[in-house]
């Protein structure tokens, strides 16, 4: 009777340890998947600034670009191991107002640690985001 419960507890224990495992990588997942979309966020909000600046000036449509947060003492420590790639392409231009029409999409990428080619253990993610938008 003793071996009996014995087992079954040991069978408890190990589906309980199982359940945890798979809900902090769960938890490490939405995490990295958060600092993904800040990654990706950050880099169109950049591009934006860079289409359409404050001071009114010729605004230009860079066709890629590349931001690097995963360098460390860049002032933003929650993106560490990320980076962000854009794209911009003027996709239309309105025929009586002359009204240029641009596609911007902007995609972050965040692993749990540096990204290495043999690296198995690493956690990574991606988010991408479009972005719309005309010149007045």
């Amino acid at each position: 009777m003793t071996l009996f419960i014995l087992i079954v507890l040991i069978l408890l224990g190990s589906a309980l340890m199982r359940v945890l495992s798979t809900s902090s990588e769960a938890i490490a997942q939405e995490v990295i998947g958060t600092r993904a979309y800040m990654a990706a966020n950050s880099a169109m909000q950049a591009e934006l600034q860079k289409l359409f600046p404050l001071n009114g000036a010729a605004s230009q449509c860079n066709a890629n670009a590349t931001y690097d947060f995963s360098v460390s003492g860049t002032s933003v420590d929650g993106l560490f191991h990320c980076h962000a790639s854009t794209t911009c392409s003027n996709y239309a231009t309105h025929p009586t107002t002359g009204e240029l029409f641009y596609r911007l999409d902007s995609t972050g990428k965040c692993a749990s640690s540096a990204l290495q080619s043999d690296s198995k253990d690493v956690v990574v993610s991606s988010r991408t985001i479009q972005v719309e938008a005309r010149d007045l």
